[in-house]
């Protein structure tokens, strides 16, 4: 229908429910078109020739719905809101499946301003009849309230949403690697850490090309690390960097060497993570930080090897870039533990205080009491 067809049927129109559905009806047209403003005009001339408040309210909807989708936030929040007072469910034409189509919108919109109680509450009203609405809306909606839910820190009740969102859609459905994924994140804010993997494995499993595939290899290896299993985390790792090789990032790789030089470490291979300290310095970190832990990786695996002279030589070095940085607990030690091979007993009691002031809950502090 054009608008001359339009205006041509509306003169003709017998009755006030007639001239309803065909604002409706020609409206809903050019919505499926995505001719919004177009559509908001209609839609508004109908509100203007509406007594009804619950169908002004739904037309209200329909606007604000319209400014949504066509990025017009402020103007879709009026209307939204509005619409969403004017509906009253004692008085006829009462709709609620568009009470809850409005709700839902006003959670996204809120979500997107960083309003995250506002937009959980918004959901929460939408899902109070969620089954009046469609399927993408409903697995939408659940999806949205785990989003809010994670944001406010309660990861169970986030996968809980999750899961029931993963329940309204196909096996195919593409969203499903995007719950996927909320899920393992959420695990991992709960510090469970095989759940995660498993739930980032599935991810990769539904979407090979997903699009924060690196990011999601790299959570993995953190959850491996997490749970000290050290080869796991190494081989991710190591997947990682090649990965980027392939892809021509080879810049901007030193948090991603340190990785390795832990993992190599942890595992005892320390002529491993000897030449990948040496390769993350030969890169020039930036941040002194980095680079001050490549060096504790020089001073800490050169003990391991017996070489307490050049330990101690690298430690002290690596002090003057910075006193602390990522698992600096483990130089400590070593530089208390090579000072005391090496006989000074001075600095062998000047790290072991630091080791014992730094670190109370550090096994190590028993054992280096021991020693004289």
């Amino acid at each position: 229908m054009n608008q001359q067809q339009f205006n041509a049927r509306l003169k003709n129109v017998k009755s006030d429910e007639e001239r309803v559905s065909l604002f409706d009806s020609y409206a809903e047209e050019l919505f499926e078109k995505e001719d919004y403003a177009k559509a908001i005009k209609v839609y508004s001339q109908a509100l203007r020739n509406q007594k009804q408040q619950n169908i002004k309210a739904y037309f209200t909807g329909r606007i604000g719905i319209c400014h949504f989708i066509a990025g017009n936030d402020k103007e879709a929040f009026g209307h939204l809101l509005k619409s969403a007072q004017l509906f009253d469910p004692q008085k006829p034409e009462f709709m609620q499946d568009m009470l809850g189509f409005v709700y839902f919108h006003l959670g996204s919109l809120y979500e997107y301003h960083g309003k995250t109680a506002k937009s959980l509450e918004a959901r929460k009203l939408c899902e109070q009849n969620i089954e009046s609405q469609e399927k993408d809306t409903r697995w939408m909606l659940y999806a949205g309230i785990g989003r809010n839910y994670e944001a406010l820190g309660k990861h169970d009740e986030a996968i809980h949403y999750s899961q029931k969102a993963i329940q309204v859609l196909s096996d195919n459905d593409p969203g499903l690697s995007y719950l996927y994924e909320s899920m393992a994140n959420n695990y991992l804010g709960l510090k469970q850490y095989h759940e995660a993997i498993n739930h980032f494995s599935k991810v990769l499993e539904l979407d090979p090309a997903f699009e924060r595939r690196d990011e999601i290899q790299l959570k993995v290896a953190e959850c491996y690390r997490q749970l000290a299993n050290y080869q796991m985390a190494l081989e991710s790792y190591i997947k990682i960097l090649e990965l980027k090789q392939i892809a021509g990032k080879k810049k901007d790789l030193v948090w991603l060497y340190l990785k390795l030089a832990e993992c190599h470490f942890r595992l005892e291979e320390y002529e491993k993570s000897l030449l990948v300290a040496l390769e993350t310095l030969r890169r020039n970190p930036s941040n002194k930080l980095e680079k001050a832990e490549a060096r504790s990786y020089l001073a800490i695996n050169y003990y391991e090897l017996g070489r307490y002279k050049e330990a101690v030589e690298e430690g002290e070095e690596t002090f003057k870039l910075a006193k602390r940085f990522a698992n600096d607990d483990m130089l400590y030690v070593r530089m208390a533990l090579s000072y005391h091979k090496l006989g000074d007993k001075k600095s062998f009691g000047r790290y072991r205080a630091l080791v014992r002031k730094m670190y109370r809950e550090s096994n190590w502090n028993k054992y280096l009491e021991k020693l004289v």
